[in-house]
């Protein structure tokens, strides 16, 4: 069978497996991968040996990276420090800004914390700021949603965003320098301003339906809703901590460019600016100075939480290092190099592709982490091999999977389950900023790629 009619054929097989039937992401990846090699007649010998290649080579970039990152993550969510995060910018930022520093929680939370997990943790602060502040759930979630997932589908070293620097060989530190700059320009526009607006806009529904303006507006937020909790992690550790790996593997990227080679503080800090050794440091160094917060509550010991958290990111290994089974035998197929040759001819350039490829199958499938690992699968190196930087490639998939947030996707419902929206409502406080947020986006990464020559760090 010829590679591109294989391939829709596996597509709509991996759709229905994972829409239509629930099956688990990781097993239907892998009935993909094996898919593919049969009706492409590919060796069944060269067919498994793509798929423990492809596993392995997912692991051995970045299967440490998911297992010390989640565990850092967990021990920021676990020990409470995010909602005084959350709270502390509410303080600095007030009534004023709420949206503002919803927003920015959640952009910053996300970097190290999972998607959903961020969400429900801090899900009731916006049903206390709703309670106190008159303003309207639907502009909150707006604001605290778009942050949460920008991050998350941008930012490394988040799981989708690394497994996509992994494959096309980026630089991880640049990866989010730049990651940050497109997701940061994004969020502020469609999660903070967009929230403010969609907040107006309701209140003045409101007030041609009879409600008073007074009724509508509270000038200062009670302190005690806001007020620092002695019994959790304060708002400027939280932030320290959270900046601390991010930072290590930043500098690593930037004196491995300013600095000679044998220079002391470069060979430092390529040994501690090192992707796993950064995170790892990052894990022990939390679970040490969050020790009183996450023992005895969450564990025996502080080693004991350790290993009950491990047990949690077992799923997300799977579904990555599946990813990479389906990408490899994608790749050893040649159905990126089709695929691109095909769009040539409708003149569709190489990076929109990606974009719009990453979007619409992350409104299928409902997982932006599925949408990046077989994007870059399809169309990754082969972009990279036309001369196209991988920092930008990458991005550009990322950006792609910010957007159209549908019923198919479980973090659409989390605002209906946590904060009690209706469906319409949850498609304007999430579908509609996320979708125009992954458009300033992807805007964002083509203005990049005009300068890519003379920006640092691209190739």
């Amino acid at each position: 069978m010829n590679i591109l009619p294989a391939f829709l054929i596996v597509m709509v097989v991996l759709f229905v497996g994972l829409i239509a039937l629930k099956i688990s992401p990781g097993v239907m990846l892998f009935i993909s991968a094996i898919l593919m090699g049969i009706l492409t007649k590919m060796p069944i010998g060269e067919t498994l040996t793509l798929t423990k290649t492809g596993f392995g080579n997912m692991m051995s970039s970045i299967g440490l990276l998911i297992i010390f990152g989640g565990i850092f993550g967990s021990m920021l969510g676990d020990s409470g420090g995010m909602e005084e995060l959350a709270k502390g910018f509410l303080r600095k930022f007030g009534t004023k800004y709420d949206m503002l520093a919803l927003n920015l929680t959640g952009f910053i939370i996300s970097i190290p914390v999972y998607f959903g997990a961020a969400y429900i943790t801090l899900s009731p602060l916006v049903t206390s700021l709703e309670n106190v502040t008159k303003k309207n759930t639907s502009a909150y979630v707006a604001s605290l949603f778009t942050g949460l997932l920008l991050t998350h589908c941008i930012v490394a070293p988040t799981p989708g965003p690394l497994a996509v620097g992994g494959q096309l060989g980026a630089n991880i530190g640049w990866l989010i320098v730049y990651g940050v700059i497109v997701a940061l320009i994004a969020s502020l526009l469609f999660g903070w301003k967009y929230a403010d607006v969609m907040d107006h806009r309701i209140n003045k529904k409101k007030i041609k339906e009879g409600a008073s303006k007074s009724d509508l507006e509270v000038e200062v937020l009670p302190k005690e809703v806001i007020a620092a909790d002695p019994t959790k992690p304060s708002a400027g550790l939280t932030i320290a901590l959270i900046a601390f790996p991010i930072l290590l593997i930043v500098f690593n990227s930037i004196f491995s460019l300013v600095l000679p080679e044998g220079n002391a503080v470069r060979r430092f800090f390529g040994f501690v600016g090192d992707n796993n050794v950064a995170l790892f440091i990052a894990m022990i160094v939390t679970g040490i100075v969050l020790r009183k917060y996450l023992v005895p509550k969450h564990g025996d010991s502080l080693w004991k939480y350790i290993d009950i958290v491990s047990d949690r990111v077992g799923n997300i290994l799977m579904v990555i290092g599946t990813g990479g089974s389906f990408a490899a035998v994608l790749q050893g197929s040649g159905v990126g190099d089709a695929l691109v040759e095909l769009m040539t001819g409708f003149n569709l350039p190489v990076l929109l592709l990606a974009f719009l490829l990453a979007m619409i199958i992350r409104a299928a499938v409902g997982s932006a982490t599925v949408a990046m690992l077989t994007t870059v699968a399809i169309v990754g190196q082969a972009a990279v091999s036309l001369g196209y930087s991988p920092i930008i490639v990458g991005l550009a998939i990322c950006a792609g999977t910010v957007g159209l947030t549908l019923p198919t996707d479980a973090a659409f419902w989390l605002p209906a389950r946590y904060n009690d929206l209706t469906v319409k409502e949850a498609v304007y406080a999430s579908t509609i900023p996320t979708t125009l947020a992954s458009l300033m986006a992807f805007v964002v990464v083509l203005i990049l790629n005009t300068f890519v020559h003379v920006l640092p760090g691209m190739f």
